[in-house]
């Protein structure tokens, strides 16, 4: 079976790579080596699949499906888009600050669900996949566009959440999921359209380069 010319197996490969490199952190909790852009690009596309997919099971898990009620057409400012600039790898620099905001996001959303939820609960197991998957993207990303940040300050920790607003933080963190979701799944297509353009321009000076010389 193959996917847009490439067998599953070679992007399930390439997937699994990026996953080790998280694993394998060099100085400073960054990849030993930086990756290439379409070990980038593989896992975004997992990415946007975990995303869609976390996104169905918490609207249904929090009873939200009705009316739609998540699915809003204003996401947070840091959520909208993606724009990816231009030229390969650079192109991927201002991911930086969605993906940090993100995976704060998912820290809040996960703390206010193990107030509703015991201890290994499918919805806490699902949150903290999706982090991890949003911190190593995010560690490649700092690994390629090294910058100093200032340290995070602690944020104190919530008091007891009244009943009135535990509907806002489910509706909140839902609607956060659906943005995600979306982002996600046009920067996947960003990249597609990237990597078709490339390899039709490789193509294009392949053809031109046997073209016999003419006397």
């Amino acid at each position: 079976m193959r996917y847009d010319g490439r067998p599953l197996g070679v992007l399930a490969a390439v997937t699994k790579g990026l996953f080790i490199l998280w694993a394998v952190p060099g100085q400073g909790g960054r990849p030993l080596q930086p990756p290439t852009l379409q070990q980038i690009q593989a896992l975004v596309r997992h990415m946007a699949e975990d995303a869609q997919e976390l996104f169905a099971f918490y609207e249904k898990d929090q009873r939200l499906a009705i009316n739609h009620l998540c699915r809003t057409n204003s996401p947070p400012e840091w959520l909208q888009g993606p724009v990816m600039g231009p030229g390969g790898l650079r192109g991927l620099r201002g991911l930086r600050v969605p993906m940090a905001r993100m995976a704060q996001a998912l820290q809040d959303i996960t703390r206010h669900q193990r107030d509703l939820n015991p201890p290994g609960a499918e919805i806490l197991r699902r949150l903290a996949s999706t982090h991890l998957k949003v911190r190593g993207l995010l560690n490649n990303l700092e690994g390629l566009f090294p910058a100093p940040s200032p340290r995070p300050g602690h944020r104190p920790l919530p008091g007891p959440t009244a009943p009135t607003k535990v509907f806002r933080q489910k509706l909140e963190g839902c609607r956060i999921l659906w943005s995600y979701a979306r982002f996600m799944a046009k920067l996947s297509a960003q990249l597609e359209a990237r990597s078709r353009r490339a390899r039709r321009e490789k193509q294009r000076s392949r053809r031109g380069s046997q073209l016999p010389a003419r006397s």
